[in-house]
């Protein structure tokens, strides 16, 4: 027979389990234009996997950087690529790029937003 208090951690778990909509990226290939990356922040989460939101209801973000979000333009589409990288790299304009990591379309804004296990190469 399962117990009320079974039910409730049942339900507990249910709702704690975060769904994730994360594509993963590989070989994109970009073009570089010289649009100045910016130090990353990324958004606090609670222990569910939630953002969490200040008193004026605004995503919070964290003290502590994760990286810099380099812009790019995917050849062939030219849809904005945003990839949060790990580090400040030095970046030629109009030099194609070959950018991987898990991310979001965002098929309204006509970009992608890769924010996790990013990586970058040159385009040989």
């Amino acid at each position: 027979m399962i117990t009320q208090d079974q039910i409730n951690k049942f339900k507990k778990l249910e709702a704690h389990q975060v769904n994730s909509d994360k594509i993963s990226f590989d070989g994109l290939k970009v073009v570089y234009l010289d649009v100045p990356a910016k130090i990353h922040f990324p958004k606090l989460k609670d222990e569910s996997g939630k953002v969490k939101k200040d008193e004026d209801g605004r995503d919070m973000r964290s003290t502590t950087t994760d990286g810099w979000l380099f812009t790019f333009s995917e050849l062939g589409t030219s849809q904005v690529v945003k990839a949060v990288l790990p580090k400040k790299y030095t970046l030629e304009m109009n030099d194609w790029y070959i950018v991987s990591g898990k991310g979001y379309r965002m098929r309204n804004a006509n970009m992608l937003y890769l924010d996790e296990a990013c990586h970058i190469k040159n385009y040989q």
